[in-house]
């Protein structure tokens, strides 16, 4: 009888000692240490202040330095660019941002996985890392529709207006231009000079206004981007001269998140003070890259290959 109760005390010492030295199965919260404050926007003054601008119709020169990668998918920084990436949480969801400063607009990009008028799709990370792209997100997927007024590094693509979708024009400049629209009035009243025009959309914010009107009215972006329903979004934002924000949320098929509507998302947008915001496809075709590899709302291990991509590369050859 004592040589039993000796191995219970025993055996129970050893469970309370596994308690103690065993980590719990149960994973922290998602986002239990991320924080919930907006960020405020810091612009980042780069080495390079000149460099010579490259041509939207010939391949990137230089390709990313290795070493200027930051640590744990924190960024990248060399002289010319700027890349930040951090998270916070809002509407239950956790959210990337990713912060994008370049010393010269032709440093931000678009490419298709093909030729115009070619509908073959690839994983943004592929087409990415052939391009030389240092951090990179899926664009408007215009191959997969006929409707738009699309230009692509300078070059018209396609001629089809449209009033169902909106537009963003980046210019030669690097400052986004957002439109409620693609009718041939409103592509034709842009008097600067267009490097790139997607056709997507909501806009989010134009010219530092949040925009309300998510309703659907018909066939068309505002029913396909579904403004009522939480889900994984992602938008391409200007905060100033030369200076980006990548926004892209998780959706509830991400443990610990619900998702954004529209509407929460043009807010989110507002809150973070960009100056333009413009919605770019979500769900699974959300996709952000760096060095290569997708970092956004990995638990779901989805990827999904896409068109076409926005980019951005250095301006200046590894040291």
């Amino acid at each position: 009888m004592g040589k039993t109760l000796i191995r219970i005390l025993v055996v129970t010492a050893l469970l309370a000692l596994m308690v103690v030295l065993v980590p719990s199965a149960t994973p922290l919260a998602i986002g239990e240490e991320i924080s919930t404050e907006i960020p405020v926007y810091s612009p980042v003054t780069l080495e390079a202040t000149e460099v010579e601008p490259i041509d939207y119709l010939s391949a990137a020169p230089y390709k990313p330095d290795s070493d200027a990668y930051l640590p744990d998918e924190g960024g990248y920084l060399d002289p010319s660019v700027s890349v930040r990436v951090e998270y916070m949480r809002a509407y239950d969801t956790t959210i990337q941002l990713t912060w994008v400063q370049v010393a010269d607009a032709s440093q931000l990009r678009t490419a298709s996985y093909k030729k115009y008028p070619s509908k073959s799709t690839a994983y943004a990370m592929n087409i990415s890392k052939r391009e030389g792209g240092i951090v990179a997100i899926n664009g408007d997927y215009f191959v997969h529709r006929k409707e738009g007024y699309i230009i692509r590094n300078g070059e018209v693509l396609r001629q089809n207006y449209t009033d169902l979708y909106h537009t963003l024009i980046i210019d030669d400049k690097g400052d986004f231009t957002i439109m409620t629209t693609n009718t041939q009035e409103a592509v034709e009243s842009f008097e600067g000079n267009a490097v790139q025009l997607l056709v997507f959309g909501p806009a989010l914010v134009i010219d530092g206004v949040q925009q309300t009107d998510f309703e659907a009215k018909g066939p068309g972006i505002l029913k396909e981007c579904t403004p009522h329903k939480k889900t994984q979004r992602l938008a391409i934002c200007q905060m100033d001269e030369l200076s980006y924000l990548i926004i892209a949320t998780e959706g509830p098929e991400n443990k610990g998140s619900k998702g954004l509507t529209m509407a929460n998302f043009a807010q989110l947008c507002a809150d973070l003070g960009v100056k333009q915001a413009f919605n770019l496809d979500g769900g699974s075709s959300s996709t952000v890259v760096l060095n290569d590899k997708k970092i956004n709302s990995l638990s779901t291990g989805k990827k999904r290959k896409i068109g076409d991509i926005l980019y951005f590369v250095t301006a200046v050859p590894n040291k």
